[in-house]
Parts: C-alpha cells; structure tokens; sequence
C-alpha cells in the first residue's frame, strides 16, 4: 500500500499511461524503480526556497508502457525484459543487477558442466559426462530448419534460403569439453582435427594457420585462445568487464535476439500464411525478402541460429548468458554482432514503437 500520493510526474506518468488504455498504480512505479527498471524522473532546482520539481520525460513514458505490456499480474518481468532495462539504463544498482544476474546463469550452468581444474580422473569423468550431456542437447537449439520452411512458404520459393548442415554432436564434445576442462581436457590437434572434418572446405586454411603457429613455438600452448581457460574465462570476463562493456555486450545480445525475432517469428507466421501482419506498427510488403535475408546473413550461422528467439524461454538466459560472455572475451565479437543487429534492424521499415526499451 502507496503512503503517498504520487508526485506530479508520476500523476502525470500514471495519465499517460492510462490514456494508452494501460492501468499502472503508483505502487507499482515504485516497485519498478526499487528494481531498476524504470528510470527516477530528473528533478530541477526551483531558486532558493522553492525547493525541486520533477519532470516527466517522453522517454520515461515510452519504458513505463513497455514494462506494463511486459509485465504479467502476479508475476516477475520476463529475464530479457529485466536485462534490457538494466543495460539500457547503465545505472550503477542496475549494472550490479545485470552483472550479478549474468554471473549467476553461468555460475549454474557451470556445475551442470562440472566445470573445474581438479585433474584427478573421476572429476575429469564428471567433466567428460555432463559435456557429453550438453552436446545432445546443442543441437535441439537449433532454429534455422524450422524458420526455412516459414521463410520459404512465405516467399513462395523452396530455393530462397539454403539449409545449413546440423550441428555436429562430436564438434558439440570436444567444445563442451573445452568449456568445461580448458585446454588440460582438450589438446589443439583434436580441436583442429574435428574442426576441419566438420568444415572441409576451411581444413587448408586452418591447417596453414596451425603449422605456422607450430613454426612460431605456440603450438600445443593455447596461447592467444580464449576459451582454452575454461568456463572460468567465461565467467571472468564478466567479473572483469567495466561497466560500459557489459552493457554493451547485454544490450547487443538482448536487441539483436528481439530485432530477429520481430522478423522472423512474429511477422514470419503471418507472411507464411498471407495473412495481414500483427499490429506492430511495421510496413511489412517485405516481410517474405526480410526473412530470407536475415537468415542468409554469415552472422545467422555464426551466431542467431543458436540463440532462443523467445525471451520466455527457459533456455534464453544461460544461452544469452554464454553469448555475452563470448562478446566481451572474443576480440571483434561486440563489432560483428553489433553490425549484425544494424543490418537487421534495417530490414525493418517506419517501425513505430521500440524493439527495445
């Protein structure tokens, strides 16, 4: 129960809304800043005596109404809505949230990996075991086959998006090995050997590039390789990323995943079926050749078609987790996928309203 009436921003915020036909208290405001999510209104200096006065912002309106369509009664925000406030914001209670949150997910899917540096053999069992686990289950992420057939339907051409070959389960070991052992589990000749089975027509290159590092004294060292620490590199990476950085790299993973899915869940069934698009306030004449492009992208293999699309997913933390991890380790990882998310975002025509808050 509020024990004050709302200020006059926040009357005037609680108007607005309700004059979107959405139903906002003032204890809920409050419980949305107790946790970050909505921003406080600036406040100026009256002159002396007067005391202050708050504001409302467009901009504040604009995220209070995307929590209330975010939020469900009786319910927490959904994990991506939370993490995209948190990034958006970059305060300091909401960046030692977003880290602590982050950390967490992969803290958890850390000991479902029995991630360690315990050399004894039934630890490295345990490793070996739930890293087979994982690599069956890495496959099943996979989305491209699924949303070929909504984007081929939808552009009436079976030709308009090539398949892409299934996620190799061995590869899937060896990496989850990796992730969960370093580079004392894994050796870089078995890494390179499954990498050019699994890309034959990249096996020259990769086997000129570890020939030279051979010739340079660094091969079998690791050096230069990040994951060859482990989950824990994961994990320090996040530790360590200032501020900015992991905003960054959340606010990448969390725009980019709900730019695609716009693209190519929510407006791919409709154009599938020649059906009118959702009111989402978008010119979509093009969803068909949007969708086929957006899945044609380099990054798409790379990177979106192992990324839960659906924010309510109950994979969609630990995998965003895991790929904000890799953006702030991997050198040029934040810039790919940042023009990754520019490239997809421009697919979209006269958007109304914000992917993202």
């Amino acid at each position: 129960m509020t024990r004050f009436a709302p200020s006059g921003a926040d009357a005037a915020l609680i108007a607005e809304l309700a004059a979107l036909g959405l139903a906002v208290s003032q204890a809920q405001l409050e419980r949305w800043r107790a946790a970050h999510y909505l921003p406080p209104h600036p406040r100026e200096h009256l002159g002396r005596g007067r005391g202050t006065a708050s504001h409302l912002l467009p901009q504040t309106v604009a995220r209070a109404a995307w929590l209330a369509a975010a939020s469900r009664q009786g319910r927490a925000l959904p994990v991506a809505a939370a993490w995209a406030c948190w990034s958006a914001d970059g305060s300091r209670g909401g960046v030692a949230r977003l880290r602590t949150a982050v950390t967490d997910q992969l803290d958890r899917y850390g000991k479902r990996l029995a991630a360690g540096n315990a050399r004894d053999d039934d630890s490295w069992q345990r490793r070996h075991n739930a890293a087979e686990a994982a690599a069956r289950r890495v496959p099943d992420l996979d989305q491209h086959a699924l949303l070929r057939a909504v984007a081929t339907t939808a552009a009436r051409d079976p030709a308009a998006v090539a398949p892409l070959p299934r996620v190799d389960r061995d590869l899937a070991l060896v990496l989850g090995r990796l992730l969960a052992g370093g580079g004392e589990d894994v050796g870089e000749d078995e890494l390179l050997d499954k990498l050019c089975q699994v890309f034959p027509e990249q096996a020259e290159g990769m086997r000129t590039a570890a020939a030279a590092r051979d010739a340079a004294g660094h091969g079998g060292t690791w050096e230069g390789f990040a994951l060859a620490g482990g989950w824990s590199a994961l994990q320090d990476a996040v530790q360590a990323a200032p501020d900015h950085a992991l905003c960054r790299a959340v606010e990448l993973v969390t725009a980019t995943a709900a730019t695609l899915e716009l693209v190519l869940v929510r407006l791919g069934p409709a154009a599938q079926a020649a059906m009118p698009a959702p009111p989402t306030g978008l010119d979509v004449e093009a969803v068909p050749g949007a969708m086929t492009t957006a899945l044609a992208d380099p990054m798409w293999d790379e990177w979106g078609r192992h990324m839960p699309l659906d924010g309510d997913s109950p994979a969609w933390p630990t995998v965003a987790a895991y790929q904000t991890a890799l953006t702030l380790l991997l050198p040029g990882r934040a810039d790919a996928l940042a023009g990754y998310r520019e490239r997809t975002e421009q697919l979209i025509r006269h958007t109304q309203d914000p992917v993202q808050p």
